[in-house]
């Protein structure tokens, strides 16, 4: 005997798990945010100290103040635009990128100003070894987390996603290496800032591949 297609249906939606309940963007921007910035001042200082005078330039020095708060502040708008892209209807890929990316440009165009601006000769006083090659390691937990975190959602702009995943891992590790490694415009521009556009499109990549489509 054929059941009633009404009692049918209600079997298979009493079956459905619920979909995990989601934080808000805000939230789970926030707690990415911290736990990432714990990672990297650990993995920052256990690998050597800061530079001598690091933490007084940021009030004895506006303008390396200003360019460490614009990372801190393109490091926060990318996760930010991630947590929104990972829910759709929140935000486009591209509007969701564009904060971060315009802070991240105008981090470059002050380091670039600043050289040109005849600052005193590099010092090599603080210089870290490698220091392009640790930013790039320590970026690489704090994208795994963002990536997750965008998986559990449903992002449709995988590809975005995942950039953006990569620019808020490579800002913070760069921020790091700006206090920790010797500190010359030039220096940042080629050693500490331009390893997150590898780990930008190491994260585009990855959320093509790795995201789930819906």
């Amino acid at each position: 005997m054929r059941r009633p297609r009404e009692e049918l249906i209600r079997e298979l939606a009493g079956d459905l798990a619920p979909p995990p309940r989601l934080a808000s963007a805000r939230g789970a921007g926030l707690a990415w945010l911290a736990a990432s910035l714990a990672f990297v001042a650990f993995a920052t200082l256990a690998t050597g100290p800061l530079r001598p005078g690091a933490l007084h330039q940021l009030v004895a020095e506006p303008g390396f103040g200003l360019a460490v708060l614009l990372g801190l502040v393109a490091g926060a708008a990318a996760i930010l635009g991630l947590m929104r892209l990972r829910i759709p209807g929140l935000a486009s890929g591209l509007r969701g990128a564009v904060p971060a990316l315009a802070l991240l440009l105008a981090w470059c165009g002050l380091l670039l100003l600043g050289w040109l601006g005849g600052q005193a000769p590099a010092s090599t006083l603080g210089a870290r070894p490698g220091c392009s090659f640790q930013v790039l390691l320590f970026s690489l937990p704090p994208l795994a987390a963002a990536l997750f975190v965008a998986r559990r959602a449903a992002p449709l702009e995988r590809a975005w996603t995942g950039l953006l995943a990569g620019v808020a891992a490579g800002t913070l590790a760069a921020l790091a290496m700006e206090l920790a490694c010797m500190h010359h415009p030039l220096h940042a521009l080629a050693a500490h800032l331009s390893p997150i556009l590898l780990v930008a499109a190491a994260g585009a990549g990855l959320g093509r591949l790795l995201l789930r489509r819906v």
